[in-house]
């Protein structure tokens, strides 16, 4: 029985000469895992073809899974939405790079159906392809994914002068564990409370970004078990400047 569904490529890797494995977040079925054998040598017409499997690609699919087997068989594959400035853009092209490891470690796990997180995904990258001002991207992108996963930021009390990491709410015990406060701690909270295309008005700059989007990243290492920091990290401290 094959099924039709929307999905984004999450990740994919060479298996033997010909074949290739990817993992894709689907509209309808959670993250998926299917086999493409003999993708990168097929001269068939109507075969899949293997540019459609870049990373955070948007496509639609038609697939089949056999019970009892882990890895489906996409029948069909089509581009749902072709990127239009990220292939020629190398700042994005390095975001999306991070951004592609960085929700691998977060959906690996996460074989379940949920319509909201696939459509949070699809509307966010369309954005950033569109959109000419990056910077703030990535730290807004991070803490609204939250929204999907069960641990938002409680952000009830915003006087309060730290945020937990640890328990995720407002204090204004200094905990003893990691925290954010001051500015920062009130930039968090904005990022939470704004849309992205209002991000620009959220002013940062290098040092203070890159801190904020660490404290993201430590966030999700406190909460998400399982989670492995990206070891493309180091490619966004040359992104992040302070326009």
């Amino acid at each position: 029985m094959f099924e039709k569904t929307n999905a984004i490529v999450i990740k994919s890797l060479k298996f033997g000469d010909s074949s290739l494995i990817v993992n894709c977040y689907c509209e309808n079925f959670g993250l998926q895992t299917f086999i493409l054998k003999g993708i990168l040598k097929s001269k068939k017409s109507k075969s899949p073809k293997k540019s459609l499997f870049e990373p955070l690609s948007i496509i639609e699919i038609i697939f089949s899974k056999k019970k009892g087997n882990n890895m489906g068989y996409i029948k069909e594959a089509k581009l749902k939405f072709p990127y239009m400035d990220i292939p020629f853009n190398i700042d994005k092209k390095n975001i999306l790079f991070f951004l592609n490891e960085f929700l691998y470690e977060v959906l690996k796990e996460d074989k379940t159906k949920n319509i909201n997180l696939f459509k949070y995904l699809y509307n966010a990258l369309i954005w950033f392809d569109s959109s000419k001002k990056i910077s703030n991207f990535l730290i807004k992108f991070m803490f609204d994914l939250t929204k999907f996963l069960g641990f938002q930021p409680n952000t009830e009390n915003n006087k309060f002068s730290y945020f937990d990491l640890q328990n995720g709410c407002l204090t204004n015990t200094k905990p003893k564990g990691k925290f954010i406060q001051g500015k920062l701690k009130n930039t968090m909270i904005l990022f939470l409370g704004t849309t992205f295309d209002k991000i620009i008005l959220i002013k940062l700059n290098k040092i203070e970004r890159i801190k904020l989007f660490n404290y993201a990243l430590d966030y999700f290492k406190i909460h998400l078990q399982g989670f492995n920091k990206p070891k493309s990290i180091s490619i966004l401290n040359e992104i992040y400047n302070p326009t």
